[in-house]
């Protein structure tokens, strides 16, 4: 009947048990017996059919009117995937891109500054001096609302929204909210996959492991395990309930969903890496999102309030930060001036950043700039509400002049350590100010056409 299969002696009742189709495919692999399982589970052989053959492709099913005849592909198991658990005492699970679990990534500790039931996200703050940018830890679907919500109350009018997560971020289904979970190896916990590999972009890695979380799914009764607190296992894992696709988001659909009736609110993924500075397209990037932007353009008829820049990352401190010094250099070429910040840079003192041989050397060669130099500072300044550049480019330098000669063969691989969280905070100190470089060339440009 257009099957190898319709050659198959042995065949078994549709009324037949889990164990009798289990027992009667004995001479088949694991793979296909569990294929069988998952295809007895899903009730794919419903009233129609007469009988099931099994089959080394797939099983096919015949009804009673002995007219049909079809074959089952069972699509839901693949050759990758595999089951772990944390410890002896947690259950078993599959485990997605064959060596991960999912780990909820926001927790109450991380909200330094208690926004996350007032605002809808956690550390959600403004830059000092009033400039338009903003920053916040990951929000759920719901918090998301509400932190529109707080930005329509403020009169904002226009808004670019840049979530800065390189890692890919799941959202499940928690009551009436999604809530955002990160896939984790087992030897770190607490660290989100860093950079997934060439060419691979986050989007597309959450797509899959959306897809795999489904198929998992409907190979355990419709469930899912995940975990919320990696640190004591007592309780662990959550089991979610997925009965479809629909119950797992990706982070674009957590952004742009509420954004749908809203044409002057944006959305764009802005990925960052959490040490040293940003990537070349990184940069292309953000800048064609800012030359995307009429509002943001100088031009001399324009005399309309900039759109606020929103810079949205897990906790909302390392890469948030980034962002949002980003956004208020921006602000600085935008308005043409820094007087508002330049108050707020009063109360911090100065930082000798200039014994920086690669800073004196651009101080040295470009016209202005010290002045550039002051204005990254002023930006850094007006950020360091949660994080401070500067203070952790000096706090990783003095940490690396502090090594003693005689016991370097015993501090070796900790002197390196630090020689490279001191040689990516001067990368992206560094690269402040050749962003502001550009600003101020761009800003040349237009003014003098």
């Amino acid at each position: 009947m257009g099957t190898t299969a319709s050659t198959a002696q042995q065949t078994v009742s549709a009324g037949t048990s889990l164990e009798g189709l289990q027992g009667s495919g004995s001479s088949m692999d694991g793979q296909h017996s569990l294929g069988v399982q998952s295809f007895h589970a899903t009730s794919l052989h419903n009233s129609k059919a007469k009988s099931i053959i099994p089959n080394k492709v797939a099983p096919v099913v015949i009804t009673y009117n002995c007219k049909e005849e079809f074959q089952i592909h069972d699509e839901l198991l693949k050759a990758h995937y595999r089951m772990g658990r944390l410890s002896d005492a947690t259950p078993e699970h599959y485990l997605v891109q064959g060596r991960y679990f999912l780990v909820r990534d926001v927790t109450k500790k991380m909200d330094l500054l208690g926004t996350l039931e007032s605002c809808g996200a956690p550390n959600f703050r403004q830059v000092r001096g009033g400039l338009p940018v903003f920053g916040m830890g990951q929000p759920s679907l719901l918090g998301f609302r509400r932190v529109l919500q707080k930005l329509q109350k403020d009169a904002i009018k226009e808004c670019i929204i840049f979530c800065v997560r390189e890692e890919p971020v799941l959202f499940l289904r928690a009551e009436e909210d999604f809530v955002s979970y990160t896939p984790r190896d087992k030897e770190s916990l607490h660290e989100n996959l860093r950079d997934p590999g060439p060419g691979v972009k986050a989007e597309n890695l959450e797509l899959a492991i959306r897809k795999e979380i489904h198929d998992f799914a409907q190979l355990r009764e419709n469930v899912y395990h995940v975990y919320h607190n990696t640190e004591d296992l007592h309780g662990e894992p959550h089991t979610v309930a997925i009965r479809g696709e629909d119950d797992v988001h990706v982070t674009e659909e957590v952004f742009k969903r509420p954004l749908f009736l809203q044409p002057t609110y944006r959305y764009y993924r802005l990925p960052l890496p959490e040490q040293g500075a940003p990537p070349e397209a990184q940069f292309d990037a953000f800048v064609s999102v800012l030359r995307e932007t009429p509002s943001l353009l100088q031009l001399r008829d324009n005399h309309g309030p900039p759109p606020a820049l929103l810079f949205s990352g897990q906790s909302g401190v390392g890469r948030t930060n980034l962002g949002m010094v980003l956004g208020t250099l921006v602000m600085f070429h935008y308005s043409r001036t820094t007087s508002q910040l330049e108050a707020a840079s009063l109360l911090s003192k100065p930082l000798p950043m200039e014994q920086f041989q690669v800073i004196q050397g651009f101080i040295g060669r470009v016209p202005q700039g010290k002045k550039m130099v002051e204005e990254v500072d002023r930006a850094i300044s007006a950020c360091a509400e949660l994080h401070d550049l500067k203070e952790e480019l000096l706090k990783n330098q003095r940490k690396l002049e502090g090594f003693r000669p005689e016991r370097l063969e015993q501090e070796c691989g900790s002197q390196h350590s630090v020689q490279q969280r001191a040689l990516w905070s001067l990368e992206l100190y560094f690269y402040l100010i050749l962003f502001n470089y550009y600003l101020h060339e761009q800003s040349m440009a237009v003014y003098a056409s």
